[in-house]
């Protein structure tokens, strides 16, 4: 069936509308390609949130309402710094107002006029040319008029003070810890395989173990199970990582560590790969692999209050 774009596309304003609606979020904009799909959705939030929290809030909104997939890298997010207090206009100086004309010179004025030859006035504010007096000149013998008659300009609005304007703040993809690998062992006898790796992440570090019956293959799955379980230690959400399939291939002449694991997210699962080469170490080689399916994604979830900046 060919749709029509305008039809096709009707469910972007309403998934803007409901993104905009999630905490922290201030105005959202979908950008779609010419065959309908996602090219990137760009967030823009306050401060009180941390960027991971939304772009998984985004997703996890698209999922639930439109069951539209949308890799967490399309999802861009800007935070803007508000100080919290509107910035006051400008306000615009108006020119005084000018005296309402009388109807017919008042006689003193006139006369006055007259004598400092400037001609007759048609308004009730006298004028007085320029003149050079010295400090011993009596001053002139009138006033135009009462000093409670004079018509008193008008004092410019006062210009607020205009804090100097906050730059926004432009966050790119978080440069978070990466998770690295401490140390592996493997002891194995006829019929018990035991695997231990430490991991460290900045200064949280955790140990995971697994052991099971010794057969062809076993030190593989074993390790790859002990690095999941040393990464649950690690990890502050709740989420769950399974290990899904583990093989040995041969590619491109060599020996290369497949792994696929599950990341498990409440009633959400995502498959994540990874791959390294074997090298002279293989069971270090499981490791890198399960570490290189996983660490991209860690970006996104939280490490316990041990993580270090370093």
């Amino acid at each position: 069936m060919e749709w029509e774009t305008n039809e096709r596309d009707a469910w972007v304003v309403d998934a803007q509308r409901w993104i905009e609606q999630i905490k922290g979020v201030l105005q959202c904009k979908i950008d779609l390609d010419g065959e309908g799909e996602i090219l990137g959705v760009h967030v823009v939030a306050g401060m009180d949130r941390e960027p991971r929290h939304l772009v998984r809030d985004v997703e996890s909104l698209l999922k639930a309402r439109l069951d539209i997939d949308v890799f967490y890298k399309k999802i861009g997010v800007v935070q803007v710094l508000d100080n919290g207090e509107p910035q006051a206009p400008v306000a615009e100086t108006k020119p005084a107002p000018a005296p309402a004309p009388e109807t017919a010179p008042r006689p003193e004025l006139q006369a006055a006029a007259v004598a400092g030859g400037s001609g007759p006035l048609t308004g009730g504010v006298s004028f007085h040319p320029p003149q050079d007096l010295d400090e011993d000149s009596p001053a002139p013998a009138f006033t135009a008029e009462p000093a409670a008659e004079q018509a008193a300009p008008a004092a410019a609005d006062p210009v607020p003070d205009i804090p100097d304007p906050i730059p926004a703040v432009l966050l790119a993809e978080e440069g978070a810890t990466r998770v690295i690998c401490s140390g592996v062992g493997v002891m194995a006898s006829d019929m018990i395989v035991r695997a231990e790796v430490q991991l460290r992440a900045g200064s949280l570090e955790a140990r995971g173990t697994r052991e099971g019956p010794n057969h062809a293959g076993s030190d593989l799955d074993l390790v790859a199970r002990a690095v999941l379980d040393a990464l649950g230690q690690m990890l502050e959400d709740p989420v769950l990582l399974h290990l899904k399939e583990i093989r040995l291939e041969e590619l491109g002449g060599q020996m290369v560590v497949l792994v696929a694991v599950d990341l498990v997210e409440g009633r959400r699962t995502e498959t994540l790969f990874g791959a390294c080469r074997s090298g002279h170490n293989r069971q270090q080689g499981v490791v890198y692999a399960v570490l290189d399916a996983v660490n991209r994604r860690l970006a996104l979830l939280g490490l316990k209050a041990g993580e270090a900046s370093g």
